[in-house]
């Protein structure tokens, strides 16, 4: 993930306020009282949103400059600065679910294949991993420098992702795919409405 080109964006803005539409959608399978862990939870408007119906957070981020501003003194959500494929060595907590929102596009291959076998090992039986990505099939596909398979640079630097791909290595980590929605209209902001991939994963009982 591109730490410095982050750092730079929220050392001028905090972005986007409003929850996602996609935190509304995964809080409709959540209970109160459940945790779950954000990768890349950005400016935390979505852990914020969770926290307030009843979920316990922990949100994790690379950029010291986004966790400084938001951290304060808050239990809830619990914000915690590292990176995500450093997350299985020191996390202590707990969780029920995890939920990655156009995070997994901002990882390399390499990268993102790790952070799903770390959640594939932390996740509890039956924890439900939520991941909202932009997908191949998306406007903004093949706009830009090309700087390797699937990947276009713009504003910053993103990797398009294949559905199949992806629901084949959540399969490979334990998972079981219990819906998996390719389409746009799902993440609407402002004039961009790119076609994204929805997908709750559920760890399999008995998986290791």
């Amino acid at each position: 993930m591109d730490k410095s080109y982050w750092n730079k964006y929220y050392s001028k803005k905090l972005g986007v306020q409003e929850h996602s539409s996609f935190a509304v959608y995964v809080l409709k399978m959540m209970s109160d009282g459940d945790s779950i862990l954000e990768l890349g939870c950005g400016n935390g408007r979505d852990s914020f949103f969770f926290a307030e119906h009843g979920i316990q957070v922990f949100a994790l981020d690379q950029s010291e400059i986004v966790i400084s501003q938001i951290k304060k003194e808050n239990i809830n959500p619990r914000f915690i600065c590292k990176d995500i494929l450093s997350v299985e060595e020191y996390f202590p907590y707990k969780i029920d679910h995890g939920y990655a929102r156009f995070v997994l596009h901002a990882l390399n291959q390499t990268e993102a294949d790790k952070a799903i076998k770390i959640m594939g090992r932390i996740l509890p039986p039956s924890g439900i991993f939520f991941s909202e990505s932009r997908s191949v099939k998306s406007s903004l596909y093949g706009t830009g420098l090309a700087l390797g398979k699937d990947v276009y640079e713009t504003d910053h630097k993103r990797r398009f992702i294949h559905k199949n791909d992806l629901i084949h290595q959540l399969e490979s980590n334990g998972f079981t795919i219990e819906n998996a929605i390719e389409s746009n209209g799902l993440a609407i902001y402002k004039d961009d409405d790119p076609v994204v991939i929805r997908i709750t994963a559920r760890k399999k009982p008995h998986s290791s």
